[in-house]
Protein backbone atom coordinates (compact mmCIF):
# COMPACT_ATOMS: atom_id res chain seq x y z
CA UNK A 1 0.00 0.00 0.00
CA UNK A 2 1.47 3.27 -1.13
CA UNK A 3 2.14 5.89 1.58
CA UNK A 4 0.03 8.93 1.37
CA UNK A 5 2.28 12.37 2.22
CA UNK A 6 0.63 15.15 3.54
CA UNK A 7 1.44 18.59 3.64
CA UNK A 8 2.55 20.31 6.75
CA UNK A 9 0.20 23.30 7.53
CA UNK A 10 2.95 25.01 9.16
CA UNK A 11 5.34 25.52 6.53
CA UNK A 12 2.49 26.25 4.15
CA UNK A 13 1.57 29.23 6.37
CA UNK A 14 5.53 30.65 6.69
CA UNK A 15 5.39 30.04 2.66
CA UNK A 16 2.40 32.35 2.39
CA UNK A 17 2.92 34.81 5.47
CA UNK A 18 6.69 35.56 3.86
CA UNK A 19 5.27 35.88 0.38
CA UNK A 20 2.50 38.44 1.92
CA UNK A 21 5.66 40.38 3.50
CA UNK A 22 7.22 40.62 0.15
CA UNK A 23 4.84 41.63 -1.95
CA UNK A 24 3.38 44.37 0.87
CA UNK A 25 7.17 45.99 0.20
CA UNK A 26 7.39 45.85 -3.21
CA UNK A 27 4.33 47.56 -3.95
CA UNK A 28 5.02 50.20 -1.15
CA UNK A 29 8.32 51.12 -2.54
CA UNK A 30 6.42 50.72 -5.89
CA UNK A 31 3.75 53.41 -4.65
CA UNK A 32 6.96 55.58 -2.94
CA UNK A 33 8.48 55.77 -6.65
CA UNK A 34 5.78 56.07 -8.61
CA UNK A 35 4.80 59.27 -6.36
CA UNK A 36 8.02 61.03 -6.32
CA UNK A 37 8.09 60.20 -9.88
CA UNK A 38 4.56 61.96 -11.02
CA UNK A 39 5.40 64.67 -8.25
CA UNK A 40 8.21 65.94 -9.60
CA UNK A 41 10.51 64.95 -6.72
CA UNK A 42 12.59 62.75 -8.11
CA UNK A 43 15.07 64.94 -9.17
CA UNK A 44 15.59 67.30 -6.08
CA UNK A 45 17.25 65.14 -4.15
CA UNK A 46 21.41 64.91 -3.98
CA UNK A 47 23.09 62.18 -5.00
CA UNK A 48 24.38 59.85 -2.25
CA UNK A 49 27.85 59.16 -1.11
CA UNK A 50 28.01 56.44 -4.23
CA UNK A 51 28.75 59.26 -6.40
CA UNK A 52 31.28 61.15 -4.23
CA UNK A 53 33.36 57.66 -4.36
CA UNK A 54 32.46 57.01 -7.97
CA UNK A 55 34.04 60.86 -8.94
CA UNK A 56 36.62 60.72 -6.10
CA UNK A 57 37.72 57.38 -8.05
CA UNK A 58 37.82 58.63 -11.40
CA UNK A 59 41.16 61.29 -10.26
CA UNK A 60 44.33 60.03 -10.89
CA UNK A 61 47.91 62.13 -10.78
CA UNK A 62 50.76 62.36 -13.48
CA UNK A 63 53.83 62.10 -12.16
CA UNK A 64 54.49 66.29 -12.24
CA UNK A 65 51.57 65.79 -9.94
CA UNK A 66 48.95 67.21 -12.35
CA UNK A 67 45.38 65.77 -11.59
CA UNK A 68 43.34 63.87 -14.74
CA UNK A 69 40.22 62.38 -14.93
CA UNK A 70 39.92 58.73 -16.21
CA UNK A 71 36.45 56.92 -16.54
CA UNK A 72 35.69 53.96 -14.19
CA UNK A 73 32.87 51.60 -14.09
CA UNK A 74 31.89 53.28 -11.35
CA UNK A 75 32.05 56.90 -12.71
CA UNK A 76 30.06 55.24 -15.96
CA UNK A 77 27.44 53.92 -13.81
CA UNK A 78 26.85 57.52 -11.93
CA UNK A 79 26.40 58.82 -15.47
CA UNK A 80 23.82 56.39 -16.48
CA UNK A 81 22.67 56.38 -13.62
CA UNK A 82 21.33 60.05 -13.12
CA UNK A 83 20.60 62.46 -15.99
CA UNK A 84 22.46 65.68 -16.19
CA UNK A 85 25.06 64.22 -13.72
CA UNK A 86 28.32 66.15 -13.14
CA UNK A 87 31.24 66.90 -10.87
CA UNK A 88 34.15 68.97 -9.68
CA UNK A 89 37.35 67.99 -7.75
CA UNK A 90 39.31 71.09 -5.64
CA UNK A 91 42.88 69.14 -4.14
CA UNK A 92 44.59 71.49 -1.88
CA UNK A 93 46.89 73.66 -4.20
CA UNK A 94 43.48 75.07 -5.88
CA UNK A 95 43.05 73.15 -9.27
CA UNK A 96 40.18 72.31 -10.36
CA UNK A 97 38.71 69.84 -12.68
CA UNK A 98 35.26 69.73 -13.88
CA UNK A 99 33.07 66.99 -15.52
CA UNK A 100 29.66 67.62 -17.54
CA UNK A 101 27.96 70.72 -16.98
CA UNK A 102 28.98 72.01 -13.81
CA UNK A 103 26.56 74.80 -12.43
CA UNK A 104 28.02 78.24 -11.95
CA UNK A 105 27.28 78.62 -8.50
CA UNK A 106 29.01 75.57 -7.66
CA UNK A 107 32.26 76.61 -8.94
CA UNK A 108 32.11 79.90 -6.98
CA UNK A 109 31.93 77.35 -3.95
CA UNK A 110 34.86 75.31 -5.34
CA UNK A 111 36.91 78.65 -5.89
CA UNK A 112 36.43 79.94 -2.44
CA UNK A 113 37.96 77.45 -1.03
CA UNK A 114 35.40 76.22 1.82
CA UNK A 115 36.18 74.47 5.13
CA UNK A 116 32.89 73.06 5.21
CA UNK A 117 34.20 68.94 5.04
CA UNK A 118 29.97 68.21 4.08
CA UNK A 119 27.03 69.29 2.49
CA UNK A 120 23.68 68.28 0.67
CA UNK A 121 22.07 70.60 -1.15
CA UNK A 122 18.88 69.76 -2.37
CA UNK A 123 16.26 71.85 -4.61
CA UNK A 124 12.80 73.49 -4.28
CA UNK A 125 10.42 70.85 -4.57
CA UNK A 126 8.29 73.07 -6.35
CA UNK A 127 10.74 73.44 -9.00
CA UNK A 128 11.30 70.34 -11.10
CA UNK A 129 14.05 71.22 -12.84
CA UNK A 130 16.18 72.34 -9.77
CA UNK A 131 19.55 71.69 -8.58
CA UNK A 132 20.61 69.26 -6.29
CA UNK A 133 24.48 68.44 -5.21
CA UNK A 134 26.15 67.06 -2.58
CA UNK A 135 29.64 68.34 -1.28
CA UNK A 136 32.20 65.80 0.97
CA UNK A 137 35.92 66.41 1.35
CA UNK A 138 37.97 63.40 0.79
CA UNK A 139 41.52 62.34 2.00
CA UNK A 140 43.83 60.85 -0.84
CA UNK A 141 47.25 60.19 -0.72
CA UNK A 142 47.87 63.33 -2.60
CA UNK A 143 45.91 65.31 -0.21
CA UNK A 144 42.67 66.17 0.61
CA UNK A 145 40.20 66.50 -2.12
CA UNK A 146 36.99 68.56 -1.96
CA UNK A 147 34.40 66.22 -4.28
CA UNK A 148 30.78 68.32 -5.33
CA UNK A 149 28.66 66.16 -7.32
CA UNK A 150 25.47 66.89 -8.61
CA UNK A 151 22.58 66.84 -11.45
CA UNK A 152 19.80 68.13 -12.58
CA UNK A 153 16.21 67.89 -13.28
CA UNK A 154 13.78 64.81 -12.79
CA UNK A 155 14.54 61.85 -13.93
CA UNK A 156 13.17 59.94 -16.64
CA UNK A 157 11.47 56.75 -16.06
CA UNK A 158 14.02 54.10 -17.22
CA UNK A 159 16.32 55.97 -15.21
CA UNK A 160 14.14 56.01 -11.85
CA UNK A 161 13.47 52.37 -12.36
CA UNK A 162 16.98 51.67 -12.05
CA UNK A 163 17.27 54.22 -9.06
CA UNK A 164 14.66 52.21 -7.63
CA UNK A 165 16.21 48.63 -8.33
CA UNK A 166 19.00 49.97 -6.63
CA UNK A 167 17.36 51.14 -3.52
CA UNK A 168 15.07 47.61 -3.83
CA UNK A 169 18.27 45.76 -3.25
CA UNK A 170 19.74 47.44 -0.73
CA UNK A 171 16.73 48.51 1.74
CA UNK A 172 13.66 46.31 0.18
CA UNK A 173 15.48 43.01 -0.28
CA UNK A 174 17.28 43.00 3.42
CA UNK A 175 13.67 43.82 5.26
CA UNK A 176 12.09 41.02 3.34
CA UNK A 177 14.79 38.56 4.55
CA UNK A 178 14.62 40.27 8.37
CA UNK A 179 10.61 39.73 7.73
CA UNK A 180 11.21 36.28 6.72
CA UNK A 181 12.96 35.04 9.50
CA UNK A 182 11.16 36.82 11.96
CA UNK A 183 8.38 34.88 10.45
CA UNK A 184 10.60 31.46 10.43
CA UNK A 185 11.05 31.96 14.50
CA UNK A 186 7.35 33.17 15.49
CA UNK A 187 5.42 30.96 13.35
CA UNK A 188 5.76 27.33 15.01
CA UNK A 189 4.81 29.06 18.31
CA UNK A 190 1.66 30.80 16.98
CA UNK A 191 0.78 27.47 15.36
CA UNK A 192 1.46 24.95 18.43
CA UNK A 193 -1.52 27.00 19.92
CA UNK A 194 -3.59 25.04 17.02
CA UNK A 195 -1.94 21.80 16.53
CA UNK A 196 -2.57 21.46 20.61
CA UNK A 197 -6.55 21.75 19.62
CA UNK A 198 -6.40 19.32 16.76
CA UNK A 199 -3.86 17.00 19.04
CA UNK A 200 -6.67 16.65 21.37
CA UNK A 201 -9.33 15.65 18.75
CA UNK A 202 -6.96 13.57 17.28
CA UNK A 203 -5.87 11.70 20.46
CA UNK A 204 -9.86 11.59 21.24
CA UNK A 205 -10.62 9.79 18.32
CA UNK A 206 -8.54 7.17 18.91
CA UNK A 207 -11.25 6.06 21.77
CA UNK A 208 -13.56 5.53 19.23
CA UNK A 209 -14.75 1.55 18.51
CA UNK A 210 -17.43 -0.45 17.79
CA UNK A 211 -18.84 -1.06 21.57
CA UNK A 212 -18.41 2.55 22.94
CA UNK A 213 -21.47 4.45 22.74
CA UNK A 214 -22.47 8.12 23.30
CA UNK A 215 -18.45 9.06 22.99
CA UNK A 216 -17.81 12.36 20.90
CA UNK A 217 -14.90 14.47 20.21
CA UNK A 218 -13.99 17.20 22.09
CA UNK A 219 -14.57 20.70 21.13
CA UNK A 220 -13.13 23.10 23.62
CA UNK A 221 -10.03 23.93 22.31
CA UNK A 222 -10.85 23.56 18.22
CA UNK A 223 -10.15 26.66 15.60
CA UNK A 224 -13.04 28.16 14.54
CA UNK A 225 -11.87 27.17 10.98
CA UNK A 226 -11.89 23.68 11.93
CA UNK A 227 -14.92 23.25 14.43
CA UNK A 228 -17.34 22.67 11.45
CA UNK A 229 -15.08 19.32 10.31
CA UNK A 230 -15.53 18.23 14.38
CA UNK A 231 -18.93 19.16 14.70
CA UNK A 232 -19.85 16.75 11.50
CA UNK A 233 -17.98 13.94 13.51
CA UNK A 234 -19.88 13.98 16.47
CA UNK A 235 -23.40 14.29 14.14
CA UNK A 236 -21.72 10.88 12.67
CA UNK A 237 -21.17 9.26 15.38
CA UNK A 238 -24.74 10.10 16.96
CA UNK A 239 -26.13 8.65 13.96
CA UNK A 240 -24.31 5.47 13.98
CA UNK A 241 -25.10 5.29 17.93
CA UNK A 242 -29.13 5.50 16.69
CA UNK A 243 -28.60 2.75 14.03
CA UNK A 244 -26.47 0.54 16.42
CA UNK A 245 -29.79 1.01 18.78
CA UNK A 246 -31.52 0.09 16.51
CA UNK A 247 -30.16 -2.42 15.65
CA UNK A 248 -29.51 -3.66 18.96
CA UNK A 249 -33.26 -3.71 19.75
CA UNK A 250 -34.52 -5.85 16.50
CA UNK A 251 -31.73 -7.98 17.35
CA UNK A 252 -32.85 -8.36 21.02
CA UNK A 253 -36.45 -8.86 19.90
CA UNK A 254 -35.59 -10.94 17.06
CA UNK A 255 -33.65 -13.33 19.99
CA UNK A 256 -36.81 -13.24 22.00
CA UNK A 257 -39.16 -13.89 19.36
CA UNK A 258 -37.12 -16.87 18.10
CA UNK A 259 -37.00 -18.93 21.87
CA UNK A 260 -40.58 -19.20 21.58
CA UNK A 261 -41.07 -21.30 18.53
CA UNK A 262 -37.65 -23.16 19.36
CA UNK A 263 -39.51 -24.20 22.67
CA UNK A 264 -42.49 -25.72 21.15
CA UNK A 265 -40.10 -27.31 18.18
CA UNK A 266 -38.05 -28.88 20.74
CA UNK A 267 -41.30 -29.65 22.85
CA UNK A 268 -43.15 -31.43 20.29
CA UNK A 269 -40.10 -33.03 18.65
CA UNK A 270 -39.63 -34.75 22.53
CA UNK A 271 -42.72 -36.31 22.16
CA UNK A 272 -42.38 -37.77 19.13
CA UNK A 273 -40.50 -41.71 18.92
CA UNK A 274 -37.17 -41.16 19.42
CA UNK A 275 -35.63 -42.20 15.92
CA UNK A 276 -31.78 -41.28 14.18
CA UNK A 277 -34.01 -38.22 12.90
CA UNK A 278 -35.42 -37.38 15.62
CA UNK A 279 -32.42 -36.92 17.39
CA UNK A 280 -30.43 -35.18 14.75
CA UNK A 281 -33.18 -32.92 14.58
CA UNK A 282 -32.96 -32.34 19.04
CA UNK A 283 -29.43 -31.65 18.31
CA UNK A 284 -30.36 -29.08 15.58
CA UNK A 285 -33.04 -27.57 17.68
CA UNK A 286 -30.74 -27.27 20.72
CA UNK A 287 -27.87 -25.19 18.63
CA UNK A 288 -31.09 -23.01 17.48
CA UNK A 289 -31.80 -22.19 20.87
CA UNK A 290 -27.93 -21.92 22.27
CA UNK A 291 -27.69 -19.44 19.17
CA UNK A 292 -31.01 -17.41 20.34
CA UNK A 293 -29.55 -17.44 24.20
CA UNK A 294 -25.99 -16.22 22.73
CA UNK A 295 -27.37 -13.58 20.85
CA UNK A 296 -29.51 -12.39 23.90
CA UNK A 297 -26.00 -12.10 25.77
CA UNK A 298 -24.53 -10.05 23.93
CA UNK A 299 -27.46 -8.18 23.32
CA UNK A 300 -27.37 -7.52 27.27
CA UNK A 301 -23.59 -7.43 27.80
CA UNK A 302 -23.11 -3.78 26.18
CA UNK A 303 -26.63 -2.85 27.49
CA UNK A 304 -26.56 -3.25 31.50
CA UNK A 305 -23.77 -1.83 33.68
CA UNK A 306 -20.66 -4.39 34.72
CA UNK A 307 -21.70 -4.51 38.26
CA UNK A 308 -18.38 -3.64 40.48
CA UNK A 309 -18.87 -6.82 42.90
CA UNK A 310 -15.76 -8.51 44.55
CA UNK A 311 -15.42 -12.01 42.88
CA UNK A 312 -12.98 -14.94 44.40
CA UNK A 313 -12.12 -16.55 40.61
CA UNK A 314 -11.39 -19.87 42.62
CA UNK A 315 -15.08 -20.01 44.39
CA UNK A 316 -16.38 -19.44 40.76
CA UNK A 317 -14.22 -21.22 38.94
CA UNK A 318 -14.77 -24.39 41.26
CA UNK A 319 -18.36 -23.72 41.59
CA UNK A 320 -18.63 -23.90 37.39
CA UNK A 321 -16.57 -27.07 37.69
CA UNK A 322 -19.00 -29.13 39.72
CA UNK A 323 -21.98 -27.78 37.99
CA UNK A 324 -20.67 -29.13 34.47
CA UNK A 325 -18.92 -32.16 35.50
CA UNK A 326 -22.19 -33.83 34.76
CA UNK A 327 -22.01 -32.56 31.72
CA UNK A 328 -18.47 -33.33 30.76
CA UNK A 329 -18.59 -36.90 31.75
CA UNK A 330 -21.65 -37.13 29.76
CA UNK A 331 -19.81 -35.94 26.39
CA UNK A 332 -17.32 -38.95 27.29
CA UNK A 333 -14.49 -36.73 28.88
CA UNK A 334 -12.66 -36.76 32.58
CA UNK A 335 -13.44 -33.60 34.19
CA UNK A 336 -11.24 -32.31 36.46
CA UNK A 337 -10.38 -28.88 38.58
CA UNK A 338 -7.12 -27.43 39.49
CA UNK A 339 -6.28 -24.97 41.96
CA UNK A 340 -2.29 -24.27 41.28
CA UNK A 341 -2.14 -20.60 43.23
CA UNK A 342 -4.59 -18.60 44.99
CA UNK A 343 -5.70 -16.05 42.62
CA UNK A 344 -6.30 -11.82 43.69
CA UNK A 345 -9.87 -10.90 43.82
CA UNK A 346 -11.48 -8.88 40.91
CA UNK A 347 -14.15 -6.21 40.11
CA UNK A 348 -16.90 -7.02 37.87
CA UNK A 349 -19.65 -9.51 37.06
CA UNK A 350 -20.10 -13.05 39.09
CA UNK A 351 -22.79 -14.52 36.39
CA UNK A 352 -21.10 -13.19 33.34
CA UNK A 353 -17.72 -14.38 34.24
CA UNK A 354 -19.63 -18.24 35.05
CA UNK A 355 -20.91 -17.89 31.24
CA UNK A 356 -18.26 -17.16 30.05
CA UNK A 357 -15.96 -20.50 31.61
CA UNK A 358 -19.36 -22.31 30.61
CA UNK A 359 -18.73 -21.50 27.01
CA UNK A 360 -15.21 -22.38 26.99
CA UNK A 361 -16.11 -25.27 28.41
CA UNK A 362 -19.01 -26.03 25.93
CA UNK A 363 -16.25 -25.50 23.28
CA UNK A 364 -13.62 -28.18 24.49
CA UNK A 365 -16.31 -30.55 24.44
CA UNK A 366 -17.56 -30.04 20.99
CA UNK A 367 -13.79 -29.93 19.74
CA UNK A 368 -12.19 -31.81 21.89
CA UNK A 369 -12.39 -34.97 20.35
CA UNK A 370 -14.39 -36.67 22.94
CA UNK A 371 -11.56 -38.29 24.90
CA UNK A 372 -8.87 -36.95 27.43
CA UNK A 373 -9.70 -34.78 30.01
CA UNK A 374 -11.31 -31.27 30.36
CA UNK A 375 -9.39 -29.47 32.96
CA UNK A 376 -10.45 -25.91 34.83
CA UNK A 377 -7.89 -24.22 36.45
CA UNK A 378 -7.29 -20.88 38.38
CA UNK A 379 -3.85 -19.19 39.21
CA UNK A 380 -2.04 -15.81 39.80
CA UNK A 381 -2.42 -13.54 39.74
CA UNK A 382 -6.12 -13.51 38.57
CA UNK A 383 -6.34 -15.94 35.56
CA UNK A 384 -8.74 -18.88 34.44
CA UNK A 385 -8.18 -21.57 31.83
CA UNK A 386 -10.45 -24.20 30.32
CA UNK A 387 -7.85 -26.63 28.39
CA UNK A 388 -8.59 -29.93 26.46
CA UNK A 389 -6.47 -32.97 24.80
CA UNK A 390 -7.90 -32.78 21.45
CA UNK A 391 -6.16 -31.89 18.43
CA UNK A 392 -5.30 -27.90 19.59
CA UNK A 393 -5.73 -24.94 16.91
CA UNK A 394 -3.75 -23.92 14.43
CA UNK A 395 -1.72 -20.53 14.91
CA UNK A 396 -3.29 -18.70 11.88
CA UNK A 397 -6.87 -19.29 13.35
CA UNK A 398 -6.27 -18.09 17.16
CA UNK A 399 -7.50 -15.30 16.58
CA UNK A 400 -10.15 -15.49 14.54
CA UNK A 401 -11.95 -17.86 15.79
CA UNK A 402 -12.68 -15.16 18.59
CA UNK A 403 -14.75 -13.31 15.63
CA UNK A 404 -18.50 -13.82 15.31
CA UNK A 405 -20.08 -16.56 13.17
CA UNK A 406 -16.01 -17.93 13.14
CA UNK A 407 -14.85 -21.41 13.35
CA UNK A 408 -11.02 -22.79 12.84
CA UNK A 409 -9.80 -25.06 10.06
CA UNK A 410 -12.00 -28.40 9.78
CA UNK A 411 -14.52 -27.55 12.74
CA UNK A 412 -18.12 -28.37 11.47
CA UNK A 413 -19.77 -28.24 14.69
CA UNK A 414 -20.81 -25.00 16.84
CA UNK A 415 -22.07 -22.01 15.77
CA UNK A 416 -19.62 -19.06 16.09
CA UNK A 417 -20.87 -17.13 18.80
CA UNK A 418 -19.41 -18.31 22.01
CA UNK A 419 -15.84 -17.70 22.23
CA UNK A 420 -17.00 -14.04 20.89
CA UNK A 421 -19.45 -14.03 23.80
CA UNK A 422 -16.14 -14.85 25.90
CA UNK A 423 -14.26 -12.46 24.80
CA UNK A 424 -17.04 -9.50 25.30
CA UNK A 425 -17.16 -10.42 28.67
CA UNK A 426 -13.54 -10.51 29.27
CA UNK A 427 -12.84 -7.13 27.67
CA UNK A 428 -15.71 -5.41 30.05
CA UNK A 429 -13.99 -6.44 32.87
CA UNK A 430 -10.54 -5.02 31.73
CA UNK A 431 -9.02 -8.56 30.73
CA UNK A 432 -7.78 -10.58 28.16
CA UNK A 433 -8.75 -13.80 26.21
CA UNK A 434 -5.97 -16.22 24.44
CA UNK A 435 -5.47 -19.33 22.72
CA UNK A 436 -1.88 -21.66 23.72
CA UNK A 437 -1.14 -24.87 23.33
CA UNK A 438 -2.00 -27.14 26.61
CA UNK A 439 0.65 -28.97 28.52
CA UNK A 440 -1.10 -32.34 27.44
CA UNK A 441 -1.37 -31.82 24.03
CA UNK A 442 -5.01 -29.88 22.79
CA UNK A 443 -5.82 -26.32 23.50
CA UNK A 444 -5.71 -24.27 26.17
CA UNK A 445 -8.44 -20.78 26.84
CA UNK A 446 -7.11 -18.45 28.72
CA UNK A 447 -8.74 -15.50 30.68
CA UNK A 448 -6.62 -13.27 32.76
CA UNK A 449 -8.11 -10.15 34.40
CA UNK A 450 -6.90 -6.92 35.98
CA UNK A 451 -6.30 -7.75 39.67
CA UNK A 452 -7.76 -4.79 41.93
CA UNK A 453 -8.70 -6.41 45.12
CA UNK A 454 -6.02 -8.43 47.46
CA UNK A 455 -6.77 -12.37 48.16
CA UNK A 456 -8.25 -12.37 52.16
Amino acid sequence: MKTMKFYSLKWRLIRRLVALQAATLVLIAIAFAFVFWISGMSGIFAPDEHAIDAAAGSIVWDPDGSMRITNTRDLDYQRDKAADFWFLVRDEQGHVLTDGNVPAQYLTIAASGTDIAEARFNGDEDNPATIAARLQKVKTDHGELLVIVGRQGSLPAGKLLVVFVAIASGVVLPVILLTGLITLAVTPFVARGIHRGLSEVAQAAQGIDGTTRGYRLPLENVPEEVAPLVIAMNETLQRLDDDHNKQRRFMLAAAHELRTPIAILQNRLETMPPTEATNRLLEDVARLSTLAQQLLDLQRLNQEPVPDCSIDLATVARRQAAELAPLIIAAGYQANFELRSMPERILGDETGLERAIANLVQNAIQHGGRSGTITIAVERPAQISVSDEGPGIAAEDRERIFEPFQRANGRGQGIGLGLHLVREIVKIHRGRVWVSDAAGGGASFNMSFESTVQPA
